[in-house]
């Protein structure tokens, strides 16, 4: 698929996300927290991510987390490469150069479940991200995390297209659930 026809599906999905209202984006936010809550082990280490542009706000999940004692990794930007850095309440933040924040002084993890932001997704677990090829190229590198898109609903296609480089999902949660692929 030719860049540009890539470009006009972030453009469209992230539009649509965006156009959520701020109700509407928390109710799928507690939504997802609860539906992700319940599943996760208390000995795993979750990366999940700080929500920006429309994206489902981990917020309340992250919090839950931290309540029973789960640790949570959030990503952290090398030049090329993305890590996931222990993630604490009252941790100091600075944003990277997408203007996304991270922690400051990284203590590097390896998470066991990887909550990732995604523009929109397909049926068969396809992902289209943001463009820069991160998440893809962590995937890629062992150990493999299970991989868990996070969505609104409205950020599902019909199908997208898929390079080599490309990982699949193992699942998404929206606010209408769970689908594993």
């Amino acid at each position: 698929m030719p860049a540009s026809q890539k470009r006009s599906l972030r453009q469209f999905y992230r539009a649509a996300r965006r156009a959520l209202s701020d109700d509407c984006q928390r109710r799928h936010a507690r939504t997802v927290a609860e539906e992700i809550s319940k599943r996760l082990a208390d000995d795993a280490t979750v990366a999940a991510y700080l929500a920006r542009d429309g994206e489902v706000d981990l917020g309340n999940l992250i919090e839950r987390c931290w309540q029973r004692g789960i640790s949570v990794a959030v990503p952290v930007l090398l030049h090329r490469e993305m890590r996931f850095a222990a993630y604490r309440r009252a941790e100091p933040v600075r944003a990277n150069r997408f203007g996304i924040d991270e922690p400051s002084i990284p203590e590097f993890v390896t998470p066991d479940v990887v909550l990732t932001p995604l523009v929109a997704f397909d049926g068969q677990g396809r992902r289209l991200g943001m463009g820069g090829g991160y998440y893809d190229r962590y995937f890629n590198a062992p150990p493999i995390a299970k991989r868990i898109g996070i969505a609104h609903e409205c950020q599902r296609a019909d199908g997208l297209p898929s390079a080599p480089t490309d990982v699949a999902l193992t699942d998404v949660v929206t606010e209408n659930g769970w689908q594993s692929f």
